[in-house]
C-alpha cells in the first residue's frame, strides 16, 4: 500500500515537472532561430541571408529543420501520451504486451531511411554550388584569404600592401577600413583562395557563404557575393588559440563605383 501511495506521488510530481523541460527547449530554440535570423548591424544570422550561397545553405536548413521538428513533435508527444495512457494504475496490473508486428517495424525503420537518404541528396546537390563559382563568373576577381593566429588579412590582383584607415560608405553608413576588411563590389562574384599560414582556422561570413577550413600548406577555393551594399560579419569558426574570439573579419560590399574608387587607391601603393 505504502509503495502504490509512493508510485502516486512520484506520478503527480512528474506531471508537474515535466512541462519545464519542453518549455524550456521551445524557449531555447525560439532564442535560437531569433539569433540566426538577427537582422541588426552585426548580425551573423545565417537565416537572413545576404548573398546567393548563403541562401541556399538557408533553404536548406529550412527544409532539413521543419521536417525535423515535425518529427520530434510527433514521436515526443507519442512518447508523452503513451507513458500516461498506457501506465500501470495498480500493483497487481500487467500492461497488454504487444510484439511482432513486421508491418509497424518496417514503417517505422523505413521512413526515418528515406528522410535521412533525402537529406543526404539535397545536401550532396549544394556542395557543387556553395563551393565553386558559378560558370559563367570565370573572369571574376580572386582574393587570397589568409589565416594566422589571431587575424586574417587578404591579397587582392595588383595590390602589394592594403591601405588602412581609408573612409567607405556601404549601404549608406561609413565605415573606415580596418585590416580585417575584405572589400568587394556588391552584386559581383569574388571567388577565394583560403590558406593558413599557421594552424587550422575557418573563414566565415554566415550571412554571406559557408564556412570554410583554412589549412596550413592547402589552398581551399570558394566564392563570395553580396546582393547589396552593406558590411557583413563574420569569425573564424575554428577554435585556433588563445585569442580565437578575437580573430573577426568584415566584409564591406560597396557599389561598384565606389569599390572601384577604393581599388585605385590601392594599386600601386607604397
Amino acid at each position: 500500500m505504502a509503495e502504490s501511495i509512493y508510485s502516486a506521488a512520484v506520478l503527480k510530481s512528474l506531471k508537474r515537472i515535466l512541462p519545464i523541460p519542453f518549455a524550456t527547449t521551445a524557449f531555447l530554440l525560439l532564442a535560437n532561430a531569433s539569433a540566426m535570423a538577427d537582422d541588426s548591424s552585426k548580425s551573423q544570422g545565417i537565416l537572413d541571408p545576404a548573398g546567393p550561397p548563403a541562401q541556399h545553405i538557408s533553404d536548406l536548413w529550412y527544409v532539413i529543420s521543419i521536417p525535423a521538428l515535425l518529427v520530434t513533435l510527433l514521436v515526443g508527444g507519442a512518447i508523452i501520451y503513451a507513458s500516461f495512457r498506457f501506465r500501470r494504475k495498480n500493483e497487481d496490473e500487467i500492461p497488454r504486451q504487444v510484439g511482432g508486428n513486421n508491418a509497424l517495424e518496417f514503417t517505422w525503420s523505413l521512413v526515418p531511411a528515406l528522410i535521412l537518404l533525402t537529406i543526404f541528396v539535397l545536401t550532396l546537390f549544394q556542395f557543387p554550388f556553395v563551393r565553386n563559382a558559378p560558370a559563367s563568373a570565370q573572369g571574376a576577381m580572386t582574393v587570397k584569404v589568409s589565416g594566422r593566429q589571431w587575424a586574417w588579412s587578404f591579397v587582392y590582383p595588383n595590390v602589394k600592401n592594403v591601405k588602412v584607415g581609408q573612409k567607405v560608405t556601404a549601404g549608406g553608413t561609413q565605415y573606415t577600413t580596418a585590416s580585417n576588411d575584405l572589400v568587394i563590389p556588391a552584386g559581383s562574384v569574388v571567388s577565394l583562395d583560403i590558406v593558413s599560414a599557421d594552424v587550422i582556422h575557418s573563414w566565415s561570413i554566415p550571412r554571406l557563404q559557408g564556412r570554410i577550413d583554412a589549412i596550413p600548406g592547402q589552398t581551399n577555393h570558394s566564392w563570395i557575393e553580396a546582393n547589396s551594399p552593406g558590411a557583413y560579419y563574420g569569425q573564424c569558426s575554428e577554435f585556433c588559440g588563445l585569442s580565437h574570439a578575437a580573430m573577426t573579419a568584415r566584409v564591406l560590399a560597396l557599389t561598384q563605383e565606389d569599390w572601384d574608387a577604393w581599388y585605385s587607391k590601392q594599386v600601386g601603393g607604397p
